[in-house]
């Protein structure tokens, strides 16, 4: 009898705890009888901090409330919480974690101010506790456990308001700390497919978001979010999340990565009206000249970086439809690959010859974009007579020229060579530090594909060995 008694008693015990952690893990979706009405509103309380970098108390018996649009439960926010009414948000400092179980979002909180500080962390405005001397040094404190339960009056859960949609470049200081949406936007290319943050060492990571016009804003997260080791998306659409600032830039985060939704197909965010390639190339007069203004080209990078037989700042970009082609020389080396489909304003940018070749100039990286990877661009095939006859319209497009032979067969292909077919010879050069410069010239007959180009002269460029096919 006493055994069955005791596992009664047992899970009697157990059953209790259960409810508590439900009721621990589940806020209850009421608050306390509201019987408080603010008297300020918060961009009114903000508007109360003038000490940039320090700290103004405030005296006043003020109260604001507000709704909770950003707690703590992922992790990507820590001891704080971001509150919204409708002439803006700020953050609230805490002195302890775990503050979803009583202030999830879409809690609607009223909060006596008075005695409580105002402070900024590079600009952002905060509500926090008090004030200590560390080393010599001031810093606030977060709002205890005690002046919680004294100054926070819970509300009922009413849900997160409607963020408001934006585009990047109409976001300013009045959106700090409140809830947005940004629509047709994705993460640049070098962040598509990339941890939001490092798991591992926990270190948050800015990640670059972009929309189709080229606007940027840095999306920050924390390497203790629950969600720190999943990928960015690779496609385009929409994302909600709080503004914040760090110093003078503006970034933004996510809740959780249900306010991520990017699966449309990837804009360039390239600005410019699409042109041709073609036309592009009738614009230049023959001495140097100025390309249209607002203006873009989109096509295939038909050099191959990898293969090294190019300057790291050109890329040969041709037409999707294999019309045209032309030299983008960047201000840097650029990391674009072979089958990369890219876009590049080329707004006002210098057309010249470069030892005959025409190049768009010194075109800032910041100014291209990637559209698509691991595109097949179309190659012409012609014979050698052909593409001497052709040679401009054809300037800086893929040929295949079937049934060919090329000088110097046995010795190393770098340097100069000739490509010869029954209907004729043109020269081809390799550079001497080009990762196939010491390759074997074959003999025989081949078939060979490369670019066209010039240096005060027609000549072929191999883009790398595969381009020469017994």
């Amino acid at each position: 009898m006493n055994k069955y008694w005791f596992l009664v008693a047992f899970a009697a015990v157990v059953s209790t705890l259960g409810c508590v952690k439900r009721e621990f893990d589940e806020p209850p979706s009421g608050g306390e009888p509201i019987n408080v009405t603010p008297n300020i509103s918060i961009a009114g309380l903000k508007a109360l901090h003038v000490t940039p970098g320090g700290f103004d108390t405030i005296k006043q018996d003020l109260i604001i409330g507000g709704v909770v649009v950003m707690d703590d439960r992922s992790g990507n926010y820590y001891k704080s919480i971001v509150i919204q009414d409708s002439s803006g948000g700020l953050e609230v400092r805490f002195n302890d974690g775990f503050l979803f179980n009583q202030f999830p979002i879409g809690r609607q909180i009223f909060i006596y101010c008075k005695d409580l500080i105002l402070t900024d962390y590079n600009n952002l405005v905060q509500l926090t506790g008090s004030v200590i001397e560390q080393g010599g040094v001031l810093d606030d404190v977060g709002l205890t456990e005690a002046q919680a339960r004294r100054k926070i009056v819970k509300g009922p859960m009413v849900g997160a308001p409607t963020p408001r949609l934006l585009r990047i470049n109409e976001l300013n200081n009045n959106h700090i700390s409140t809830l947005i949406q940004l629509e047709g936007v994705q993460f640049i290319a070098a962040d598509a497919g990339k941890t939001y943050a490092d798991p591992i060492t926990k270190n948050s990571i800015n990640r670059t978001l972009m929309d189709c016009s080229g606007n940027k804003l840095v999306l920050r997260s924390s390497g203790y979010a629950d969600f720190a080791g999943q990928l960015t998306p690779s496609g385009n659409g929409s994302i909600i999340g709080v503004l914040s600032v760090f110093g003078t830039t503006l970034q933004m985060y996510i809740r959780d990565l249900s306010d991520v939704n990017m699966t449309g197909e990837r804009c360039s965010g390239v600005g410019g009206q699409l042109m041709n390639i073609q036309d592009l190339r009738a614009v230049f007069t023959g001495t140097t000249t100025q390309a249209p203004a607002n203006r873009k080209i989109r096509g295939i990078v038909i050099s191959d970086r990898i293969g090294n037989n190019l300057n790291g700042r050109n890329a040969y970009v041709q037409a999707l439809d294999g019309s045209a082609g032309i030299l983008v020389r960047f201000s840097a080396n650029h990391t674009y690959n072979l089958g990369d489909e890219i876009e590049v304003d080329v707004s006002n940018q210098e057309l010249s010859l470069f030892n005959g070749l025409l190049q768009v100039n010194n075109v800032p990286l910041d100014r291209s974009a990637v559209v698509a990877t691991g595109k097949n661009p179309i190659v012409r095939t012609a014979t050698v007579a052909q593409v001497n006859a052709n040679s401009e319209a054809w300037e800086s497009t893929l040929v295949r020229i079937v049934g060919a032979t090329v000088s110097g067969a046995g010795t190393p292909l770098s340097g100069n060579k000739t490509v010869t077919d029954p209907t004729g010879s043109i020269p081809m050069f390799t550079q001497s530090y080009a990762t196939f410069a010491n390759a074997t010239t074959p003999s025989g007959t081949v078939t060979i594909t490369a670019i066209v180009s010039d240096f005060n002269g027609r000549q072929l460029v191999l883009r790398n060995l595969n381009d020469i096919q017994p």
